[in-house]
C-alpha cells in the first residue's frame, strides 16, 4: 500500500470569501495530487505493462481514488491570506493496474474520462483568469459577474469529478475483481492480454484538432472520420469533422455535422456556435444570430459567442445590438483584442469619434504586432492620426476642442 499527499494553497485577493478560497484551495489540491499519483504510476512495472503514457494515466485515475481532505490551515503574510488544504490517497499500484486494465477495455470510457480530463483542465484555466481579472476589477457588477462564474465553474468541477466516478466504477471494478496473477478470461475462456497500445478515438480526434488548427484539413479529416468508427456517437468529433470541412469551405458538410450533435445534444453550445459561424459563412446573418443566441443561453459568459453574435449583429444592420455584444466580449475578455477593433469601426461609422478613439486605442495597446494584425493596426492608427488633426485644426479656427 503506497501513501500519495500534496497540498493545494490559495493566496486570497480582494472580494474572495473564505468557503471560495477553501474550494479553491481543494481543487488545486485534487490537481497535484491527480499529477503526483500519475507521476508515482507511470514508474510502477506492473502499470507499465499496460503501455499507458503519463497523459493517460492522469485522465484514467480521475475518479479512482477516494481522497482524504484535511482542515484548511490560513497564513498570513504581508502580500495577504494563503489558504492551504491537504490532501492525501492510499493506493495498491497492483489493484490500481487491474482497474487501468478494466478501464482499457472500454473504448467509451476512455473516450469520456479523456474529455473529462481536458475539460477540467479548461476549468482550472477559468478558474486562474477568474482570479485576475478579479484583482483587477473595481465595478461592483463585475466583481459580482466574476464570483458568480467561479462559483459555477467550481460546481461544473464537482460535477465532472462525479462523471469520472461513475465511469470508473462502472468499468474499473470488473477487472479489480480478478485475483491477482490469473489473467481475464474472454467468454470461449481463452486468457487475454492486456492491451498494449488500443485504438483510441479520442487521440485520433485530438490529432485531427491539432491538425486542423495547422490548417492540413485534409489529414484532419482523416483522423476525425477514424475516430467516428471507432465511435460513431462521439461528439467532439463530429464537431472537429464540422470545423476541418469548414476549413476546406464544405460549409454544407459542416452544418451537418454540427446539426448531426444538436440532434444528440440541443442545447450543447459548442454546437450551436459552429453552426452560428457556418451560417454567417453562407450569408444566413438572421440564422447565425439565432444560434449564437442559443449558444449564449447555455454558456452566457462565453466572449467569443458574444464576439460572433456582434459581428453577425452587424452584417445584419443591426449596429446598437452589435456595440453591445461587442462591449460585452471585452468586458468578459478584455485580452479579445479584435472585437475592440470591430467595436471601434462601429462606432466611427456611427459618429462617435470619442468612444470609437477609446476602443482603437484598446485595440492597440492589446494587438500583437503581427503580419495578421498589421492591416487593423494601420486602420486604427490612420484613424486616431484624422482624429487628432481633426482636433488640431479645431484649436486653430477656435472653434472648439
Amino acid at each position: 500500500m503506497q501513501t500519495m499527499t500534496a497540498t493545494g494553497e490559495y493566496r486570497m485577493v480582494a472580494h474572495d470569501t473564505p468557503g471560495d478560497a477553501e474550494r479553491l484551495a481543494l481543487v488545486a489540491a485534487k490537481s497535484q495530487i491527480h499529477n503526483v499519483t500519475a507521476d508515482y504510476l507511470a514508474t510502477v512495472p506492473v502499470v507499465q505493462q499496460l503501455g499507458l503514457n503519463q497523459t493517460e494515466i492522469r485522465a484514467y485515475t480521475v475518479g479512482l481514488f477516494e481522497i482524504d481532505q484535511y482542515p484548511a490551515r490560513p497564513a498570513e503574510s504581508e502580500s495577504g491570506t494563503t489558504l492551504s488544504v491537504p490532501v492525501k490517497i492510499h493506493l495498491d499500484p497492483a489493484v490500481v493496474a487491474r482497474q487501468l486494465n478494466g478501464l482499457m477495455q472500454n473504448e467509451r470510457a476512455k473516450t469520456e474520462l479523456m474529455r473529462i480530463r481536458d475539460t477540467l483542465d479548461a476549468y482550472f484555466k477559468e478558474l486562474d483568469d477568474d482570479r485576475t481579472r478579479l484583482a483587477k476589477t473595481k465595478e461592483e457588477a463585475d466583481v459580482k459577474a466574476i464570483l458568480q462564474h467561479r462559483r459555477d465553474v467550481l460546481t461544473r468541477i464537482d460535477t465532472e469529478e462525479q462523471f469520472a466516478r461513475t465511469w470508473t466504477t462502472l468499468f474499473s471494478m470488473r477487472e479489480a475483481a480478478v485475483p491477482q496473477g490469473r489473467a481475464p478470461q474472454d467468454k470461449h475462456g481463452q486468457s487475454k492480454e492486456p492491451a498494449r497500445a488500443p485504438g483510441n478515438a479520442e487521440a485520433h480526434r485530438k490529432k485531427g484538432a491539432l491538425l486542423a488548427d495547422q490548417g492540413r484539413f485534409d489529414e484532419a479529416l482523416v483522423e476525425f472520420h477514424e475516430a467516428l468508427r471507432l465511435i460513431p456517437d462521439l461528439d467532439r468529433a463530429h464537431l472537429g469533422l464540422g470545423a476541418a470541412l469548414q476549413g476546406k469551405g464544405d460549409l454544407d458538410g459542416a452544418i451537418a455535422e454540427y446539426q448531426t450533435v444538436l440532434k444528440q445534444h440541443p442545447n450543447d453550445a459548442h454546437a450551436h456556435n459552429n453552426l452560428g459561424s457556418a451560417l454567417q459563412l453562407k450569408g444566413d446573418a438572421p440564422g447565425a444570430i439565432a444560434e449564437y443566441r442559443k449558444a449564449l443561453e447555455s454558456e452566457p459568459n462565453d466572449a467569443v459567442t458574444h464576439f460572433n453574435l456582434g459581428t453577425a449583429l452587424a452584417t445584419n444592420g443591426k449596429g446598437q445590438e452589435a456595440v453591445e455584444a461587442y462591449r460585452t466580449a471585452t468586458r468578459l475578455d478584455p485580452d479579445l483584442f479584435q472585437a475592440y477593433f470591430d467595436l471601434g469601426g462601429l462606432l466611427r461609422d456611427n459618429n462617435q469619434p470619442r468612444e470609437a478613439v477609446s476602443a482603437f486605442r484598446e485595440y492597440l495597446r492589446r494587438a500583437p504586432d503581427t503580419p495578421a494584425n498589421r492591416p487593423f493596426i494601420e486602420q486604427a492608427r490612420a484613424y486616431l492620426d484624422t482624429v487628432r488633426e481633426q482636433r488640431r485644426e479645431r484649436l486653430r479656427q477656435g472653434t472648439g476642442p
